[in-house]
């Protein structure tokens, strides 16, 4: 049986992504504060627009699939869970391309 994920409230960890960003909303819960306690004060330092070792929203990516934080990643504007790193890798490239092409007009 697949586990059901609350994907806004507060008794599951999840990052939500939109618009080419990893700073949607956010939950982290406290077993996995515990647990990774450098990589959630590292991405709330991140998420605050703080000083952080996560310049970009795939340092983010990289950091949770090579050191496998349990953390759900999830589109926030099509309401659908991230399948695997490739594919969210290709939509962070893909939406920060067509930002920074507007950028240069």
């Amino acid at each position: 049986m697949k586990k059901e994920i609350d994907y806004y409230g507060t008794k599951d960890s999840y990052i939500h992504l939109k618009f080419g960003d990893i700073r949607k909303m956010y939950n982290f819960t406290k077993e996995l504060e515990k647990k990774y306690p450098d990589f959630t004060r590292e991405y709330a330092k991140y998420w605050n627009c703080e000083k952080s070792k996560f310049t970009s929203p795939f340092q983010i990516v990289s950091y949770i699939y090579d050191k496998n934080i349990p953390v759900n990643l999830y589109y926030n504007f099509t309401d659908t869970l991230v399948k695997d790193r490739e594919e969210v890798i290709d939509y962070l490239v893909r939406e920060n391309s067509y930002v920074y092409s507007l950028n240069e007009k």
